[in-house]
């Protein structure tokens, strides 16, 4: 996811708050597009972690986000105009936002030093869950007792993954998790931002603030490369615009809350590209833990579409 993000990539999705859908909502076509998106972000995900196997996370996360940062800037140009989209009502949490997300960059990186694709993404793939609990604690948002049942069963599922009984818990599921926590809060401070900024802006914000604390960062990370290495780091940032040029169209041609649930097919594209790779297959534990997670993370967007249903009727 992911994703630099979820999965070492800034996914577009999970960046900004989308507006609804223009009337040629063409909800197929923007289903292919997050399909095709998933795939290349687990794709993104094998070469990062063949990368970090050999090179520091800081000089990858400075190389990526220059050009995740001109790639901010080209769509902000584009529309609505780097004058506009530069204008934020609430430029401390923007900034805010960009910190967190390089962090949690920097953290997933790290976790696929030890963790298999299909295991990194899916202990991370709770921060849906996190998000909904941070929601009615930080923001007082109303969560029924469904709601809070899915989020228990999720967690559930992150002890059987960890089994925390059968020996010391990997380092690298402590990054994931964290990096999950890290995300969650992102998205809190996305939701704030998204009642006062435009998606543009906050897309703007994220990509600028993590470019100009990589680019401070560049002179103490800087390390050679072997061509065939950086053969790959430029594949790598390719696949990122296309991923998320793939996001930002899905977005703008179909309701994200449809979209939604298809996220969770990144964790297929994980197990195969994972088991044909690196031939890391997860264990039953995993597959077990796995299915609690995406099924309450199901669960609870779903209630969330029924909500927000109630709630547009009143």
């Amino acid at each position: 996811m992911t994703s630099p993000g979820a999965a070492g990539e800034p996914d577009t999705s999970r960046n900004i708050k989308t507006i609804s859908p223009p009337a040629g909502t063409n909800v197929v076509a923007g289903v292919l597009l997050l399909v095709l998106a998933t795939i290349i972000f687990a794709c993104q995900d094998a070469i990062t972690k063949h990368l970090v196997a050999s090179y520091p996370v800081t000089f990858i996360l400075v190389i990526r986000y220059w050009f995740f940062g001109a790639f901010g800037l080209g769509l902000a140009a584009r529309q609505p105009g780097l004058h506009i989209a530069f204008k934020s009502r609430r430029p401390v949490l923007q900034i805010g936002r960009g910190i967190l997300l390089v962090l949690e960059i920097g953290l997933m990186a790290l976790a696929y030093r030890t963790l298999g694709l299909a295991e990194t993404m899916t202990l991370f793939m709770c921060y849906p869950l996190m998000a909904t609990a941070l929601a009615a604690v930080l923001l007082r948002e109303p969560v029924g007792w469904r709601r809070w049942v899915s989020v228990a069963v999720g967690f559930v599922g992150i002890v059987i993954i960890l089994r925390p009984g059968a020996g010391v818990v990997d380092v690298g599921a402590v990054y994931v998790l964290i990096s999950a926590l890290i995300y969650a809060v992102y998205q809190i401070l996305t939701r704030l931002c998204g009642n006062d900024d435009s998606p543009s802006t906050s897309f703007l914000y994220v990509s600028m603030v993590g470019a100009v604390m990589m680019t401070v960062v560049a002179p103490f990370a800087w390390t050679t490369i072997t061509f065939e290495d950086g053969a790959w780091l430029a594949v790598l940032c390719a696949m990122s615009m296309g991923g998320h040029y793939s996001l930002i169209r899905a977005l703008s041609i179909a309701p994200a809350g449809l979209l939604q649930p298809f996220n969770y097919l990144q964790l297929v594209w994980a197990v195969i590209v994972g088991w044909l790779v690196f031939n890391d297959m997860p264990d039953a534990w995993a597959f077990a833990g796995g299915a609690l997670i995406v099924g309450s993370g199901l669960f609870v967007a779903y209630r969330e579409r029924v909500r927000a249903r109630a709630a547009a009727r009143a």
